[in-house]
């Protein structure tokens, strides 16, 4: 195996544990949330500083016939304050460098900024600063820092991805499979139909969870992560860091009814489990905490629960009592560069 195809062949956790094993005392291993979760974490005078970072690259992430330039600003902002929500942690500010590539022109850097402006306005983060330069391919990376305090007397809490327990049951909030399923219709030429506005709007301008989150850490729940990936993947991450199994009853999951009328309940269900970048947010904890947390405009809907059985794994069980395996469980992007985008997933 050449050192080129390595990434290739290593899982999303597999590379973070060899980076982090080559950096030795270079990574900040002694943090109280270190490598390899939705965001780091470190103790402060006032409470814990909460930073994460993600990259948007044209023709992996995003790309130029499904969305402007305006919603691929929007989409990179949504994506970093997601993470933060899925800690329970207050986004505070962002620093973004922006790749232009050859062909970029101002139109498309004041969308960019236009979207991104837009979308901090509705999320609750400012931008502190940044870097502009050229590049082979347009993109932006953004390094987001947020905060989690405690009550009054009481330590800071977050969600961890290596926090759920055996006996938690699991629940998702919002409705599942949208954003793939508006991309799907994109590709489809189906966009401008009537019911797909908001499976479209879904794809390119998704919400971080943030109110949920904080409520979340405050409602004592015990775990939480994004749903970027896919449902399935997602919760598969849990699985690997909480050294529990998961079982999710497909009968509960409440995929979008207009992906169901539009795509078929299959195709559905299949995005649904696997599309990801709905940025809702899997939560795991006891009953009446999850219950808890539903608003009137925010469902949160039980789905599963955590078991002591196959550790590290995720299982979906159909009505009938049958072992459920979709197309595909989410994305993994050291091993589907340049699939992101693929309404087929």
């Amino acid at each position: 195996m050449t050192t080129g195809q390595m990434g290739e062949h290593l899982g999303e956790f597999a590379l973070i544990d060899r980076i982090v094993a080559i950096l030795g005392d270079a990574a900040a291993r002694d943090i109280v949330v270190p490598p390899g979760d939705d965001a780091a974490a470190w103790t402060t005078a006032e409470g814990l500083a909460v930073a994460t970072i993600d990259a948007l690259v044209e023709g992996t992430h995003f790309r130029r016939d499904t969305m402007s330039m305006a919603d691929v600003g929007w989409r990179a902002v949504a994506a970093n304050v997601s993470d933060l929500a899925a800690m329970g942690a207050e986004p505070q500010y962002l620093l973004i460098a922006t790749l232009l590539g050859s062909d970029a022109t101002i139109e498309d850097i004041d969308g960019l900024a236009r979207g991104i402006g837009e979308a901090c306005l509705a999320m609750g983060v400012r931008v502190a600063g940044g870097d502009i330069v050229r590049a082979a391919t347009t993109g932006l990376s953004i390094a987001a820092y947020g905060r989690a305090l405690g009550a009054a007397g009481a330590s800071p809490a977050l969600l961890r991805r290596d926090g759920a327990r055996v006996g938690d049951r699991v629940a998702v909030s919002g409705a599942i499979g949208a954003a793939a399923a508006g991309l799907a219709l994109i590709e489809a030429g189906r966009g401008e139909e009537p019911r797909a506005a908001e499976l479209v709007w879904a794809h390119r301008r998704p919400v971080g969870r943030v109110a949920l989150g904080r409520a979340a850490v405050g409602r004592g729940v015990h775990c939480a992560i994004d749903c970027s990936d896919g449902l399935l993947q997602d919760l598969g991450h849990i699985a690997e860091r909480s050294h529990v199994g998961i079982e999710v009853a497909l009968a509960q999951v409440p995929v979008h009814p207009a992906a169901v009328e539009l795509l078929g309940a299959t195709r559905a269900l299949d995005l649904a489990l696997g599309g990801g970048e709905d940025f809702e947010l899997l939560l795991t904890g006891d009953r009446d905490a999850l219950i808890a947390l539903e608003t009137a405009d925010l469902p949160v809907t039980m789905i599963g629960r955590v078991v002591a059985d196959h550790p590290g794994e995720v299982i979906a069980w159909a009505e009938d009592g049958a072992r459920y395996e979709p197309p595909s469980r989410g994305w993994d992007q050291t091993r589907h560069s340049g699939e992101r985008n693929r309404g087929d997933r």
